[in-house]
């Protein structure tokens, strides 16, 4: 059963945000209007391809145009993520152009008072990957499962490499008897006391065994023992369950919404 909705903390999220903010600072993202633009070269994959506002925003309708616009010219779907507690006013006005809400996910929080240290079922050991070729053997697993277009390669890895030499964390959970690697995720460079795990995939085989409330639980840990406050993620649909396992609560509502009515991405 999913969780109910929880009451939103609304300094929790501006926080969440001031975090998002700062981890891609350095990737000196274009904007549009109250809108920053994160768009991928290498995929379409829409998970990583999508637009977020600032704070309050509040565009009129020449920024939605300009928005779309902008999407267009990348040659990728419009979309927008983003917390509704800290820009109340982006859905209505985008809806009112045509866009429609995908989903509406549990954006949960794990912090050292919460954390669950939980056990790894014994046919799998959880491990931080050794070398490139696990590294392509986790990208390749999480292309699979989110449906990215693009086949994961040397320039996945040397991506991963670089979001690991700049602080992040990945792990991968190995099935012991076949040695597949069987589940992957990820925590991204720290910012701001805080930082996201992404990437949670889990092969058809090995789904409903807890692996992945256990990766999550020990990437958590491991924020957490450096001296960070705050771990977040986001949680596909009917998955906050695992989540809640490892210590994760939800805080807030993360809307993803799209214009739907331009090509699939």
């Amino acid at each position: 059963m999913a969780e109910p909705e929880a009451a939103v903390n609304l300094d929790a999220d501006r926080a969440i945000m001031a975090f998002i903010r700062e981890s891609r600072r350095a990737q000196d993202l274009p904007r549009v209007g109250a809108f920053v633009l994160l768009l991928s070269s290498v995929t379409r994959l829409r998970f990583l391809n999508y637009a977020m506002p600032d704070d309050g925003a509040d565009p009129d309708d020449a920024e939605v145009s300009a928005l779309v616009a902008a999407f267009r010219a990348a040659d990728r779907m419009p979309r927008v993520e983003f917390l509704p507690s800290v820009a109340p006013a982006v859905e209505a006005r985008l809806t009112a152009h045509g866009w429609t809400v995908d989903d509406r996910l549990p954006l949960m929080t794990c912090t050292a008072a919460t954390v669950r240290d939980l056990r790894v079922p014994g046919s799998v050991v959880v491990e931080a990957p050794a070398d490139d070729a696990a590294l392509l053997e986790m990208a390749r697993l999480q292309h699979d499962v989110f449906d990215d277009p693009e086949p994961a390669d040397q320039r996945t890895v040397t991506r991963l490499r670089g979001s690991l030499s700049r602080g992040g964390h990945a792990l991968i959970a190995k099935d012991i008897e076949s040695k597949e690697v069987v589940g992957a995720a990820r925590s991204g460079p720290a910012a701001g006391g805080a930082t996201e795990v992404v990437g949670v995939a889990v092969a058809p085989s090995h789904r409903r065994r807890g692996f992945a409330g256990a990766m999550a639980s020990a990437l958590a840990r491991r924020g957490l023992d450096s001296g960070l406050a705050t771990v977040f993620l986001e949680a596909a649909p009917g998955a906050d369950g695992a989540y809640r396992h490892a210590g994760f609560l939800r805080t807030s509502t993360s809307v993803h919404i799209s214009l739907t009515s331009d090509a699939d991405a």
